[in-house]
C-alpha cells in the first residue's frame, strides 16, 4: 500500500490495551499517523480536528456507540467527509448486528478477538478495494452489494482469519503469535533498563506484563496468561520497594519467550514452564507450594 505515512487513523476504544494493540499492528505495517479516542464523544471531536482517513472504533463505547457514530458521519457532521472509511470492531457478530452495521453504513466489521492479519485485511479492503459510495434518499454509505465480513460463517464465529485451520487454537494463528511476541519483547526491553529501586520503571514493566496477560487471555493462551500472572504476582508482592531480584525477572522473561515458540504440540513442556515459574515465585515470597486445588501458604 503506497503512501502509508500519509494515511491517518483514529482508534476508539475505552480499553487502552486494545488501542495499543491496534496501533502496534498498524505501526508494524508502516502506518504511523495514529490518534486515540477513549469514548464516542471524544471520537466525534477528534474526527473534526484530526480529519482521519480511517476510523477504527468498537461497537460499544461510552457516549456514542460505533454504529451511532457511523450514522452521524454518514448523515453529514460538521464538514466531515461522509465517505470516511469506518471499521467497526465487535464481540457479538450476530446476524442482527451485521445487518444493523450494514444499514448504518460501516465499511468493514472486525470480530474480536482478532489477529493482526485480520485487522490489516480490513484496512487493505478500504484502501485498495473500496466499495462504491452511495448517496440516496434511503441510504448513505458504501455499496451493500459486497458483503462485509466475507469469511463469516455463523452467528457466533470467533475466528476471523480464513487462512487459519478451524481446529487450530486461536493463539496459534501467526498474527496472534506475533502480537504476543511484541508484548514479550516490550517486557524484555523495559526490564533491561530496570535498576534496583526504580519504581517508575517497575510500574512500566508491570503495565507491560498486564498487557501480555490480557492479550494471552484474549487469544485463549492459558499458559502464556498464567506465566504473565506469575510475574505480575511477584511484582505486586514486592510492592513499592522496587527491590526486584533480576534472576526472577529474567527467568520469567525467558519462559515467556519460550512459550512464544512452543506450539500446542508441546503442551506438557509449556505446562512445566509455568509450574516452574509458580515455584520460583512461591520460594522467593517464602510460601509453600500450593496443594492441588489450594492456595499458596506461607512457610512456617
Amino acid at each position: 500500500m503506497q503512501g502509508k505515512n500519509n494515511r491517518q487513523f483514529l482508534i476508539c476504544d475505552e480499553n487502552p490495551h486494545t488501542r495499543r494493540l491496534v496501533a502496534d499492528v498498524l505501526a508494524g505495517a508502516g502506518f504511523e499517523k495514529v490518534q486515540f479516542a477513549n469514548d464516542g464523544i471524544e471520537l466525534l471531536k477528534l474526527t473534526i480536528e484530526f480529519q482521519p482517513r480511517i476510523v477504527i472504533t468498537t461497537s460499544r463505547v461510552p457516549g456514542v456507540s460505533g454504529l451511532d457514530y457511523t450514522r452521524t458521519i454518514r448523515a453529514g457532521f460538521r464538514g466531515v467527509d461522509r465517505a470516511l472509511s469506518i471499521i467497526v470492531m465487535t464481540d457479538t457478530p450476530t446476524q442482527r448486528f451485521i445487518d444493523a452495521a450494514r444499514e448504518a453504513g460501516a465499511d468493514e466489521l472486525l470480530v474480536r478477538p482478532f489477529n493482526g492479519a485480520a485487522l490489516l485485511s480490513r484496512v487493505e479492503a478500504v484502501l485498495l478495494r473500496p466499495r462504491r459510495f452511495v448517496e440516496s434518499v434511503s441510504y448513505v454509505g458504501p455499496c451493500r452489494r459486497r458483503r462485509m465480513l466475507e469469511e463469516y460463517e455463523g452467528p457466533l464465529r470467533r475466528f476471523t482469519d480464513p487462512l487459519d485451520a478451524a481446529e487450530k487454537p486461536l493463539w496459534e494463528a501467526e498474527g496472534n503469535r506475533e502480537l504476543v511476541r511484541k508484548c514479550v519483547a516490550r517486557i524484555s526491553e523495559l526490564a533491561t533498563d530496570l535498576s534496583p529501586g526504580d519504581r517508575r520503571k517497575l510500574r512500566e514493566v508491570f503495565s507491560a506484563v498486564r498487557d501480555a496477560e490480557q492479550l494471552a487471555d484474549d487469544v485463549r493462551d492459558q499458559f502464556m496468561g498464567d506465566a504473565a500472572r506469575s510475574l505480575a504476582r511477584y511484582i505486586t508482592a514486592i510492592g513499592g520497594s522496587g527491590a526486584v531480584e533480576q534472576d526472577v525477572l529474567s527467568t520469567h522473561i525467558d519462559a515467556l519467550q519460550k512459550l512464544c515458540v512452543l506450539t500446542s504440540e508441546y503442551q506438557t513442556e509449556r505446562e512445566e514452564l509455568v509450574r516452574g515459574l509458580v515455584m520460583v515465585v512461591d520460594k522467593r515470597l517464602g510460601r509453600k507450594p500450593p496443594a492441588p486445588g489450594g492456595a499458596p501458604q506461607r512457610a512456617a
